[in-house]
């Protein structure tokens, strides 16, 4: 392997390392969003007889 293409593997692999820490990243923004829209949704009186 030359140099050239040691350069060309390593950035395939750090650009693979940023694409799964963006979908990850923006998998775990979805999850929170859903999770809050969810428990904005429910009527206060119905959260309060949840929560004791």
């Amino acid at each position: 392997m030359t140099a050239d293409d040691e350069r060309e593997y390593a950035e395939r692999i750090r650009e693979a390392r940023r694409e799964r820490r963006r979908t990850r990243a923006a998998r775990r923004h979805a999850f929170w969003t859903d999770l809050s829209e969810f428990l904005l949704s429910i009527p206060a009186g119905v959260g309060v007889r949840i929560g004791g």
